[in-house]
Order: C-alpha cells, then structure tokens, then sequence
C-alpha cells in the first residue's frame, strides 16, 4: 500500500539511514546495533516495548537442550554461546538456574542417553555453563526435588541455564540504543509507507497514539522487525511474494503461588499428554508451568489462555507433581504469546524449528522472521549488516564516505551492567549487599534489596534517590512481595512507561504474580501516574479501566470452563 507523505501533518526533515518497525527485542537490538555502528536511526512500535512476544516468554535464556533430539546442533552452539554473552553484559537480569530433568523407567531418551546427550551439550558450550551436568540416581535423585513422583524414578540429571527477566531485556537494549543516538518511540503505529517510483521504500507516516500528531519520516531502507505481526506488516507495505512467512504457535503459562510447589529448581518435564516438551520454573517468587506449543490462527492482538490451555499445564505437572494437585481454579496469573516461527512443514508444532531468516529485498524493505529470546542479540547483528550491504550497494556516494564503527555489543554491557564489579553475579549480590546496608533503616529489607540489585543493576541508585527524597517510596506494594513504590516513580522517570498495564505489566509484573493480579492497587498507580505524566482525570481513570480489560482478558479461560461446564 503506498500513500503520499502529503497526507501526514508534519514532515520530519531528517532522512533516516534505518526505520525499524517494532519494538520487542528484536527490534530493539536492530536498533542498538545500528545506532551504535554509527548509523542514523528512527524506531517505531505501536505499544509499549516488548509487549508482544517478548515479555510472555518461559523467561529463559538457555541453549535449547531439546533442539539436539530434531539434530539442530548448530542453534545448539549458537545459543549456548549468546547464553555465555548475556551472562556478562547483562548478569543482573540473566541468572544461573539449575534444572533437572528427571527419568522414569521405560522413559525415552533414557538416563544414559540423557547422559550423553548432555554432555555434548556442554561441551557446545565449550565448557562454559555455570556449573557441570551431574547424574543422580535412586533416592539421591527424590532428594532433589521432594515433590517429585519417585515411583520407577531411575534417576536424574541437573544441569544450568539461566532465567531472565525479558521485558526489562528489551526495555534495557531500547535505553541503550537510545544513549548510542537512535529515536525510539512507543505509542506510534505506522499508518502508511511511501515508495518512490523506483518502487523503493523512502519513508512512513506514523502517528503518536497519544497527542494523535502525525508525521512523515523519511528513510533509505526499512527493516520489519514485528514479530508475531510480520504477515501483517509485510502485506501492508505492499512487499508481494512473501504471505504467510510465519508459522505462529501459541504459548501459555500459568501461575501458582509459591507454596503450591516450592521448587528449588526448574525442572523439565514431558507431557505425558502429548510428548511436549515442559517446564517447573520458580519465578519471583512464584510457580510458573509452561508452555503449551500449538498452532494458532487469528488477530495477534487477540491471544490468551483457554480452559483446555490452563488445564493442559495442570494436567501434565499433575503426572510430576501428584500431591500438589494442580488445579485451574488456583491460578493466580496467565500470560499467552505467539512465537513468530518460520512456515514450514512440521509434523507438530514443537518440531518446528526456532532458527530466523532475514529477508532483504531490492525495495529497500528487509524483514526478520522466526528467532528465539536468547539469540536476539545476533539476529539484531546479523540484519543489520545485511541491511548496510544493502545500503552501501544501493547508495554508493552515501556510504563510502561514512566512517561507521563496529557495534561491540558481544562486550557492550547493558546499562544495569556499567559499572557493575566484575560483571558478574558477585557483584550483582555486592550491589544487594551494599543496598540493603544503606537503606535497611528506610524499611528496604534484604529480599527488597536482592530484588532491586537483581532488577536495576547498578541503576538501583536511582532508587535510592527517589527513596532519599520520599521515604514512603520504600513501602511494599504486596506484602508478600518485594515490589516498593519507588519503582512506579521509577518506571515513569526513568524506565519509559507511560500507562498502568506498562507498570503493572512489563516493569512490576503483578499482572502475572500478584495475588489479586495488581487490580488491588490499580487506581493508585493509576493515580500516581497522572501526577508524574501530568494526565487528565479522564486519562487516568481511562487507563486504569484499561487494565482492568486486560487482566479480565488473561482470565478469560475462567469463563470458557464455565461455558464449557454449562453445555
């Protein structure tokens, strides 16, 4: 579809080397790739960022130990060794867990097998897991997890990957790409694209959602970066050849509070349903079950948890967990994402690969599809520099004088990292440390403490400061939880966050581990936004009604089991 920049209100003068549509994680690493490169950079995303896909993950930055039984040895390699970068330029936010996959009796991989194949798994790591693999066998292995079925238990294997917060993973590459020079904006869907009569792409018309001011901006190259929305967004520049590049399965994820199963550990489990592939994941504070992997036809805007969904995960824990009798009506939180694979023939969904492929096109129009959390950083590397080859070859005089720089993002800490000692855990534990010793007279206890070195990294001090100024900042938001109310203030300041399902959602997520899923609290944030932002009564209370819809949709399973009970 191509629409004059006439129809916008205002044109942006600049000509951008880059537009980027989409602002998950993807997107966000093409941007701070680009911009750090030296490249000029305009992004563009229509909600908040990484509130697609990217914040409903399984939270997990990990190799991908199930990809070796389908043979793809080499997203094996690649993911264990982006697994190892992540642990040094972000260690605040991607942490050490171990995982055990226990074996029963007639299981297959067995525990042999299992054995092996983790060493090979390891060893494409090179050695560079946090800890070893290690075998357990009879009692040892019930001893591990307690809550275990240990009838026909032969044994089990622990082994390290780390878990994240994904959400604050992208919000961090946004802030960084912002810092290294590139526009970032939120709020502001594309309308329309502009193409010269060459047929190459020059710009989009975008609008702000907001103030509903509209704009023309101007480009040499456009990269699509929508993930789940890529069909969508490809048919709607007008890009012919290239319908249905997606495959999207649906994943959802239940929540249960801690004390229904207390894990020590993640633990990868085999749908005794299905065959799928699982898992257990503690997670602040909580029980996480997930994921289901099926296909999924409709509106992206539209994907939430079924009944069948809810009692899928209960159901499969079940055959794991007996005692802890895992029940839909228990759950305290959902979320449902859709993993923008790459179509192809698959005898189910779970043998679809997780691989991408980047698209470019003599138009001026690359598109990035399929992909996974952990590998975000290379895929942002590698579409960008097929992108600038474009670049170079189409605007010679352009870039042959351009004095770019390599973007250095393998060493590159992200913002919560600077700064941080030996960018590692230790000093992600001495930051906690040496916050909860300065604080601990404000109320900031040591879990509170451990949450905020763990969330903010060396930005924590930020924290301190708002504290420093209102002493009332360091209340709890939940009592059983160590959220505090600096982080509202925080999230408006200083994190990007411009509505209640941004806070509540993506920066302090009670939408999926609060008790009452942040709805108890909903209309003082609210409030407390609208001073911060400076909104209308009416925005306020607009927003905090907007919430309200989206928790009321994530329990939609609720009402689909009483249909369903209802005949």
């Amino acid at each position: 579809m191509t629409q004059s920049s006439t129809q916008a209100l205002t044109t942006d003068t600049n000509t951008y080397d880059i537009v980027v549509l989409g602002g998950g994680i993807t997107g966000a690493a093409i941007a701070r790739d680009a911009a750090l490169r030296g490249l000029k950079v305009a992004l563009f995303e229509k909600g908040d960022w990484g509130s697609g896909t990217s914040s409903k993950s399984s939270k997990l930055i990990h190799g991908g130990l199930r990809y070796l039984e389908h043979g793809e040895v080499g997203l094996v390699f690649e993911s264990v060794s982006e697994r190892a970068v992540q642990r040094k330029v972000a260690p605040h936010l991607v942490r050490p867990l171990p995982f055990l996959v226990p074996i029963y009796k007639g299981a297959k991989p067995g525990l042999e097998l299992m054995n092996v194949g983790l060493w090979i798994y390891d060893t494409l790591a090179l050695f560079r897991a946090p800890k070893m693999h290690r075998v357990f066998r009879g009692k040892k292995a019930t001893d591990l997890e307690p809550a275990l079925k240990d009838d026909d238990l032969k044994g089990a294997i622990e082994y390290y990957d780390c878990v994240t917060d994904d959400a604050r993973l992208v919000l961090e590459n946004i802030i960084d790409a912002e810092e290294a020079g590139a526009e970032c904006h939120s709020y502001t869907p594309v309308t329309s694209f502009d193409r010269g009569d060459d047929g190459r792409v020059r710009g989009v018309n975008v609008r702000d959602s907001f103030t509903g001011e509209q704009r023309y901006v101007g480009c040499r190259a456009l990269i699509v970066a929508a993930g789940a929305w890529t069909d969508e967004v490809a048919n709607q520049t007008g890009v012919a050849g290239k319908n249905d590049l997606l495959r999207r399965t649906k994943g959802v994820h239940i929540v249960f509070p801690r004390e229904k199963l207390p894990l020590r550990r993640a633990v990868t489990l085999i749908s005794q349903v299905d065959g799928r592939v699982m898992f257990a994941i503690p997670w602040k504070d909580r029980t996480v079950l997930g994921t289901t992997d099926t296909d999924f036809e409709g509106t992206a805007d539209d994907c939430h948890a079924s009944a069948e969904d809810v009692q899928y995960l209960c159901d499969g824990a079940n055959q794991y967990f007996p005692e802890a009798n895992f029940r839909p009506d228990e759950v305290i939180g959902t979320w449902s994402g859709l993993r923008p694979l790459i179509n192809q023939e698959a005898e189910n969904e779970g043998a679809v690969s997780r691989e991408h492929e980047v698209f470019v096109r003599g138009d001026g129009v690359t598109i990035i599809a399929g992909g996974k959390l952990t590998t975000y950083r290379r895929m942002g590397k590698e579409c960008v520099k097929k992108t600038l080859k474009w670049l170079e070859g189409a605007f010679p005089d352009v870039y042959e004088q351009r004095k770019l720089h390599r973007p250095r993002t393998r060493k590159r800490p992200l913002p919560g990292a600077r700064g941080l000692a030996k960018r590692s855990m230790t000093g992600v534990n001495a930051l906690a440390k040496n916050f909860h010793a300065m604080y601990a007279d404000r109320g900031i206890d040591k879990k509170i403490a451990v949450h905020l070195a763990h969330t903010y990294g060396t930005r924590v001090k930020e924290i301190g400061a708002l504290v420093d100024d209102h002493a009332a900042l360091a209340e709890r938001m939940q009592d059983d939880l160590p959220y505090i109310w600096a982080e509202v203030d925080f999230a408006a300041r200083f994190d990007r966050a411009r509505t209640v399902a941004d806070v509540l959602g993506r920066r302090i997520p009670l939408e999926y581990v609060g008790l009452d899923q942040g709805l108890d609290i909903t209309d003082r944030v609210a409030a407390r936004l609208g001073e911060l932002l400076g909104y209308s009564a009416e925005r306020v209370a607009a927003q905090a009604n907007e919430y309200r819809a989206i928790v009321a949709n994530s329990r939609q399973y609720r009402d689909d089991e009483l249909a369903k009970a209802a005949g």
